[in-house]
């Protein structure tokens, strides 16, 4: 017989743990009266720890890597437990899961006594293990232990960039902003590969689900083209986003422009001069002669000056 030191310690009488019980670490809620002495090949431990990377919301399933029948399910017990706390237990085919995991996981049986985790959240990251019991001359002991590293990964959408204000004529506000990632994000503002400082930056975490979020200000002269990037880096990982302006275009020449400055001072001056003879001809009458083709005689009119002048200015405005 060979002594395992750093296995865990049973009693040689079994008590059903409660909720609160632990089944490792290495304590099994048990009162400890011996130390548990096996032979060499009656326990199969995993040696080293597997790793299982998921991500937020998604669905992990963590193996135990032990397989056995429905009909041994009457004379095994299984345990998974995450650290120092319950996870879930399969007693005599009767299965209990532990309130911060109820209604979304699940063991299958047949399947590696798998251990199925839904609707993943950032708190569920860990090592768990798996314990296997089995009956030997009248007591359970264990059988079968394993253990599973569970990394929980929140990335970062790509960044988005929104037009938000305009503190004056010639500046322009625009905001960079990205949610639901983990862990601390640091936002960034560049251009031209140098660092720009930003109007603010705000990061809030929410106290449920762990998840960041990050939203910065940044103001612009409106006169100059520029090239922005916003560059969020949480951890090892970054994700960016580039906002281009152009400054707006000048209006082209008006070559009617200069036409208009010399004939407005010129029309002006005729107005004038026209209005004083107006004002001036009233008391002269102009006498218009009309010819009739093939008559020896002719027709004169009386006109007054100012009326032909008037007319002369009507036809001279609207050309």
């Amino acid at each position: 017989m060979a002594q395992w030191s750093s296995a865990p310690q049973f009693s040689s009488r079994y008590l059903p743990p409660t909720p609160k019980s632990s089944i490792l670490g290495f304590s099994l809620g048990y009162k400890i009266k011996r130390v548990l002495k096996i032979k060499p090949c009656c326990l199969c431990l995993s040696l080293g720890i597997s790793q299982v990377t998921k991500t937020v919301q998604g669905m992990a399933k963590l193996s135990c890597n032990y397989n056995i029948s429905v009909d041994e399910l009457s004379r095994v017990r299984i345990y998974w437990q995450k650290e120092n706390k319950m996870v879930l237990s399969v007693i005599s085919g009767r299965v209990q899961v532990w309130s911060q995991y109820q209604n979304r996981t699940i063991p299958e049986i047949t399947n590696n006594l798998s251990l199925v985790i839904l609707a993943l959240r950032l708190s569920d990251r860990g090592t768990y293990t798996c314990v296997v019991q089995k009956t030997k001359k009248g007591s359970f002991q264990v059988e079968h232990l394993t253990s599973v590293m569970l990394s929980i990964k929140a990335d970062f959408p790509t960044p988005s960039i929104t037009d938000s204000e305009h503190p004056s004529p010639d500046l322009r506000r625009i905001t960079c902003s990205t949610s639901g990632g983990f862990p601390k994000p640091y936002l960034f503002w560049l251009e031209n590969g140098e660092e720009v400082k930003a109007v603010n930056t705000t990061v809030y975490q929410d106290p449920e689900t762990e998840l960041y979020a990050v939203y910065s200000n940044l103001d612009f002269n409106v006169t100059s083209n520029h090239s922005f990037v916003c560059l969020v880096k949480y951890g090892d990982l970054s994700v960016s986003q580039i906002f281009n302006w152009e400054k707006p275009k000048e209006d082209p020449p008006d070559d009617q422009l200069w036409k208009r400055k010399i004939l407005i001072p010129v029309y002006i001056g005729i107005a004038i001069t026209l209005g004083t003879c107006f004002i001036y001809s009233k008391y002269y009458l102009y006498i218009i002669t009309i010819s009739i083709p093939g008559s020896p005689n002719s027709i004169s009119v009386f006109q007054h000056l100012s009326v032909i002048l008037a007319y002369s200015l009507l036809v001279m405005v609207w050309m």
